[in-house]
C-alpha cells in the first residue's frame, strides 16, 4: 500500500447530498440536517384546484340524485366559479 487512506475518501467528494454545510447553532461544530418544505404554490392555482375539485363534487354529485346533465353542468360551473373567487379573495 502506498499510504492511502480509505477513511477519507468521502472529503474528496464533498458532504452527502443530504447535509448542509453550515455549523449548528450550538457550536459544536457538527453539521445540521436540511429541513425539507413543501413547494410554493401561488394563490391562484390553488383557488383554481379548491373550484375544480368542488365542480366535480357538485356535478356527479348532481348527477347521482338525477338532476339533468345540462342543469347539473351549468349549477356547477357557476358554483365553482363562485367558489374560485372567494378563495382568491378572502383565502389565506
Amino acid at each position: 500500500m502506498s499510504g492511502r487512506k480509505r477513511n477519507r475518501l468521502g472529503e474528496f467528494f464533498g458532504p452527502p447530498p443530504f447535509r448542509r454545510p453550515t455549523r449548528a447553532s450550538d457550536g459544536t461544530g457538527s453539521l445540521s440536517a436540511v429541513h425539507l418544505r413543501q413547494p410554493s404554490i401561488d394563490h391562484g392555482v390553488r383557488s383554481f384546484l379548491w373550484a375544480v375539485v368542488f365542480f366535480l363534487i357538485l356535478y356527479f354529485g348532481m348527477l347521482a340524485v338525477g338532476v339533468a346533465k345540462g342543469t347539473s353542468f351549468l349549477v356547477s360551473l357557476v358554483s365553482a366559479f363562485l367558489i374560485f373567487l372567494f378563495v382568491r379573495t378572502r383565502g389565506t
